[in-house]
């Protein structure tokens, strides 16, 4: 037994018909509305953020986080990486800076730890309660978001 050719479900490319598109105003009303379970949270102050790419130098050039923490030109800051980002506070004897311009600068240690090059993007975020900020990479980014990246062509890797 032989069935003759079935017809698509939707229009062509034209929009010439041969479909069976469903546009009466019974099939569209008869769809469930969205449903939302919680309301949206009420952002925190506290956090101050920034994207930013790294330049050739180290800098990240992200005035308005430097300014929210109140950190003075050439103030020295410390931190210890781990896993793609690093926790920066205030230290006398650091490596990294604050530049004379109000910029931050990483330390060529530091961005060889994180693996960071110039052109590179970083998420900073500034807790102003206790004058801290941390630096999370893309990478870090993407394995708290669950979908990590092949690095050699910026492409989402298969899973």
């Amino acid at each position: 037994m032989s069935a003759g050719p079935m017809s698509p479900s939707l229009p062509d490319a034209t929009g010439r018909g041969g479909g069976t598109y469903p546009r009466d105003a019974e099939t569209v009303a008869a769809l469930p509305p969205a449903a939302v379970t919680a309301p949206c949270p009420v952002r925190d102050s506290r956090w101050i953020y920034g994207l930013r790419r790294v330049d050739c130098n180290g800098r990240v050039i992200d005035k308005k986080v430097i300014d929210a923490l109140g950190w003075i030109s050439r103030a020295r800051l410390e931190g210890s990486a781990v896993e793609g980002s690093v926790r920066l506070a205030l230290d006398a004897e650091g490596r990294n800076r604050v530049t004379r311009h109000g910029d931050r600068w990483l330390s060529a240690r530091l961005r060889r730890r994180l693996r960071l090059n110039a052109g590179d993007q970083v998420l900073s975020v500034a807790d102003t309660t206790d004058a801290t900020l941390c630096v999370f990479t893309i990478g870090a980014l993407d394995r708290l978001m669950g979908a990590p990246l092949d690095n050699s062509d910026n492409e989402v890797a298969p899973s």
